[in-house]
């Protein structure tokens, strides 16, 4: 979702592809979603929307705070893109703690 966000008009300009692959990838990522849904325990049902409702708080305290904390698309953009890059490295190097 940040990446979407990232890729906004009102964020960063001239780049409407990198929201549009991210945004199928978010369809996708729905889709999963809700076949884990159907497919799971009432347990992991729970923790799952737990999960998904804080990722949306987030998203939504993210997008007010840089929306109406900076004015420029210069702004906008590095905060936004530090945050996609930081959330990046995360996700890919969280796997190397199992190591």
């Amino acid at each position: 979702m940040l990446w979407v966000f990232y890729g906004l008009p009102i964020v960063h300009p001239n780049s409407i592809l990198v929201a549009t692959i991210n945004g199928i990838g978010l369809v996708i990522e729905g889709a999963y979603l809700i076949i884990f849904f159907i497919y799971s325990t009432n347990n992991k049902r729970l923790k799952m929307l737990g999960v998904l409702t804080a990722e949306a708080v987030f998203m939504v305290c993210m997008v007010v705070g840089v929306l109406l904390g900076t004015h420029t698309h210069e702004k906008r953009s590095m905060i936004v893109g530090i945050l996609c890059v930081i959330f990046g490295s995360i996700m890919y190097a969280s796997p190397l703690t199992i190591m």
